[in-house]
């Protein structure tokens, strides 16, 4: 964020404010939350395990990056690459499964 700033020419306060009003969310939340969307295509789509995921975007740890995706997604990693999705308004809402997924009946 320093080194945006001072790119910017801003202070690191009127960066935030104006990307906050820009965007709709602070700088750090924009980031997390983009970190989350890749890691759940990579989770989708790759064959990679998460702790190689977890360092792809910018994590030390992998408990880390599983505690960070639980609370953003609303579903553990693990749980996301089988199918499970969280319900509406996710973020600790209760995890379903997706149509074509594990449980899915016409699968």
């Amino acid at each position: 964020m320093e080194a945006l700033a001072k790119e910017a020419a801003l202070s690191r306060t009127v960066l935030a404010e104006r990307f906050t009003r820009l965007v709709g969310m602070p700088p750090v939340h924009y980031l997390a939350k983009w970190r989350m969307q890749i890691a759940s295509e990579l989770l989708s789509t790759g064959n990679s395990n998460v702790a190689n995921i977890a360092a792809e975007i910018g994590y030390e740890s992998e408990a880390a990056f599983s505690r960070a995706f639980k609370k953003m997604i609303g579903v553990p990693p693990s749980a996301w690459r089988l199918g499970v999705r969280a319900a509406p308004g996710f973020g600790g809402g209760e995890a379903s499964e997706t149509a074509g997924g594990p449980a899915d009946p016409q699968r």
